[in-house]
């Protein structure tokens, strides 16, 4: 095409390209377009293809007119982009200075955003650390425990709370004697002792409920205060001292089942003795565990390429994502304040910034998977597992893809620790998988 441009530097990433189309171009792009409507047209008095051509100027010249534009702006700013080896991260926003015509040269002006010029540290110098684990005899012994834990009966007692006793109490929370949102609630239920996994508010404040209620009967009524801390992301209570009143309800004790026949049964396991339902724990336990391997060594790769790499993202790219992220969890009916949107703004600048290190491996390794590569993964999945991921492939069209660039990022992660170093940190099963 006969065309010049023009790159024109902006803010960070951001470029703009001005390009003018000679008026030739759109002649031709015009009379083509004319010669089309001259075959098709279908006006009233008028054979198909005989319609003269200043009647077809009268009815579709302005449609002609946006045909040849279009036409013409798509080609000639594809072929501009080439030209000045620009890879836009951002669809292009248009600006018509001058339309073409039979008398003018068409210009117009696109901004758009570049995708980074970065070059990925060496591989070969990142250093990792991987749990060495050995599964033996205690380790699957407690993780029958806690299978026996997870099928407790609950029996109520009326006699004091101990560790392990699941307690049903009703509370209230006052500050200065005012209540606050959520303040209190209904037969609240937790076993006395749990491990509480969360932040430090939530794990002091089930500490504090678990020593006001051992050594407890049915019926007894506390009070107790706790002081939440200056950090807590509700700022309405936090660093705030709260006056607690508690009653309990309920006390329940826990009963193990025996590890019998009938209890062997539910896992699928029959007729078998204990010797054989330890053997089946095992292979779950060995399944779980490498799995468990492969995403820690997943997550340690991928913050280190962040950690050590370090170049400006489109902000286009980082609007896309934070938007996607805050929907799923807007749609998981949680509220968004101040910190969760810092929290999510972190997330989308990860996820960004490792899916353009991803693409640059994949460029420079030229790792390539192909629709053999993913139907093979799915015929060495399990019956149950190949089935769902068949139906997924006939019901929605792109899932082929997701699963490519699932298999590409495993790819980019296993040349990444062949060629990384790898220290050994010898751990045990439960510390692991936990």
């Amino acid at each position: 095409m006969n065309i010049t441009s023009k790159v024109n530097n902006l803010d960070g990433l951001k470029r703009s390209l001005s390009v003018t189309v000679d008026k030739d171009e759109y002649i031709n792009a015009f009379n083509k377009g004319l010669g089309k409507y001259k075959t098709s047209a279908k006006i009233d008095g008028f054979r198909a293809g005989k319609v003269p051509e200043n009647i077809i100027i009268k009815n579709y010249k302005d449609r002609i007119h946006g045909d040849a534009m279009n036409l013409l702006i798509e080609n000639s700013l594809t072929e501009s982009l080439v030209e000045n080896k620009l890879d836009t991260a951002s669809p292009p926003k248009l600006s018509i200075t001058q339309a073409g015509s039979f008398e003018n040269d068409l210009v117009f002006t696109a901004e758009f955003e570049i995708y980074p010029l970065f070059s990925v540290k060496k591989i070969e110098d990142i250093e990792i650390e991987q749990p060495d684990v050995e599964i033996n005899d205690s380790d699957i012994s407690e993780v029958i425990k806690n299978i026996q834990k997870q099928h407790i009966k609950w029996e109520e007692k009326k006699n004091k709370s101990k560790a392990g006793d699941k307690i049903v109490l009703d509370y209230e929370g006052l500050i200065a004697g005012a209540a606050f949102e959520n303040n209190k609630q209904d037969s609240f239920t937790f076993i006395i002792g749990d491990k509480i996994n969360g932040d430090p508010a939530t794990t002091g404040l089930f500490k504090a409920f678990y020593d006001n209620t051992t050594d407890e009967v049915v019926g007894s009524e506390k009070s107790f205060q706790y002081k939440m801390p200056s950090d807590f992301s509700d700022k309405n209570i936090a660093g705030k001292t709260i006056d607690y009143k508690i009653k309990i309800k309920q006390i329940y004790e826990g009963v193990l089942p025996e590890l019998n026949e009938e209890f062997y049964k539910k896992f699928g396991v029959e007729n078998s003795d204990h010797e054989i339902f330890k053997d089946n724990v095992s292979k779950y336990m060995k399944v779980e565990l490498d799995q468990k391997m492969k995403s820690i060594k997943s997550a340690a790769i991928n913050q280190i390429l962040i950690d050590q790499n370090d170049f400006e993202l489109p902000e286009h790219m980082l609007n896309t994502e934070t938007q996607n992220i805050s929907s799923q969890y807007e749609g998981m009916k949680q509220k968004i304040d101040d910190k969760i949107k810092l929290e999510l703004d972190l997330i989308a600048r990860k996820r960004v910034k490792l899916n353009l290190i991803y693409m640059k491996l994949t460029e420079v390794h030229k790792l390539v998977i192909s629709e053999k590569d993913v139907y093979e993964f799915i015929s060495k999945s399990d019956p149950a597992t190949q089935e769902q991921l068949i139906q997924k492939t006939k019901e929605d069209k792109n899932y082929l893809n997701h699963i490519k660039n699932k298999l590409l990022e495993d790819a980019i992660i296993d040349l990444i620790a062949s060629k990384c170093r790898i220290n050994k940190i010898k751990k045990k099963f439960l510390e692991v998988v936990n």
